[in-house]
């Protein structure tokens, strides 16, 4: 996945997974979820319980928006 890619869920404003090579998925229903530091090649995705996941770009294999047939 690209950055710009990212960014462009992001911006959709709708609710989106981001899926991983290890078959992980990581829920991101609002941009309020997911920070992207400037140049990095990794985001972070936070959850409900306080806790966040570091998501390098290069292991990121697709997203899945909500809604969406497949």
């Amino acid at each position: 996945m690209t950055r710009e890619q990212v960014v462009a869920a992001v911006s959709s404003g709708q609710p989106f997974l981001i899926r991983m090579a290890d078959g992980r998925e990581y829920p991101v229903p609002h941009a309020d979820y997911i920070f992207m530091p400037p140049k990095a090649s990794y985001v972070i995705v936070a959850e409900d319980d306080g806790k966040f996941n570091v998501l390098p770009l290069l292991t990121m294999t697709g997203l899945h928006y909500a809604g969406a047939s497949h």
